[in-house]
């Protein structure tokens, strides 16, 4: 028996409904750079947000490498809000993705310009699927 609906996914627009008895309910899982390195636990079919700092102007930008279970659904710059600083000011870059098969994944992110070998920064995120 499918559970009733409960709203909308933030990432995705996607209907967000109650689990019937037994079943899991759809999660949107949010990380930051400071998830980088520590395993995250989430099931199969939950979305992930991430969100990382981005000043688009100076160059650089978030590259990623998904593992084939990871399906991506949006790599967006999110500009800084109006007030925020001056022009030019950071903002964030977010990546969502749905969790497509179970296992233990890893996800890389390197900040970088694209003309330059070397990344700035470089994090790895690992996700456990159930």
């Amino acid at each position: 028996m499918a559970g009733r609906v409960q709203g909308t996914c933030p990432a995705t627009g996607s209907p967000v409904r109650a689990a019937a008895e037994g079943e899991h309910v759809v999660a949107l899982v949010q990380l930051s750079a400071q998830d980088a390195e520590r395993p995250t636990e989430l099931h199969r079919g939950d979305t992930v947000e991430l969100r990382l700092p981005e000043s688009a102007t100076t160059g650089f930008r978030w590259r990623w490498w998904l593992p084939e279970a990871l399906r991506m659904i949006a790599d967006e710059h999110i500009p800084a809000t109006v007030g925020a600083g001056a022009p030019g000011s950071a903002g964030e870059r977010r990546l969502a993705f749905d969790v497509t098969t179970s296992g233990q994944h890893e996800l890389r992110a390197e900040l970088a310009r694209p003309w330059e070998g070397q990344a700035r920064q470089a994090l790895t995120f690992v996700l456990h699927a159930r």
